[in-house]
């Protein structure tokens, strides 16, 4: 059998070991808790919200700021929601049972 001139006896081993490394490097690094199972709201809002911006979190507006942003995005064709998933969407964007019947503010 022929070896590479490219590959020095024992090069298998060093790459094995560097992907290893790395790794194990990479799952160490993560300071964020574990995370719960996702709500249906926060499913609806990731699939719907997410394809043209980052995640936001909830906390970053007030339920009717977030009602007034989902209203601007219906209005400007951004998305198309149905009236059980914009509930979804504003109880989990507002923390708040009661959100999913709040009515729109257009």
């Amino acid at each position: 059998m022929r070896r590479s001139r490219l590959r020095a006896p024992g090069f298998a081993k060093v790459v094995r070991a560097a992907a290893a490394f790395a790794f194990a490097a990479a799952a160490g690094c993560s300071s964020a808790p574990p995370r719960g199972p996702m709500s249906d709201g926060e499913r609806t809002y990731r699939a719907k919200c997410t394809a043209c911006h980052r995640v936001y979190q909830p906390a970053e507006e007030t339920p009717a700021q977030w009602a007034k942003t989902l209203d601007k995005m219906e209005a400007l064709k951004k998305v198309t929601l149905t009236p059980e998933e914009r509930a979804q969407i504003l109880q989990y964007l507002s923390g708040d049972a009661l959100a999913g019947a709040a009515a729109p503010l257009r």
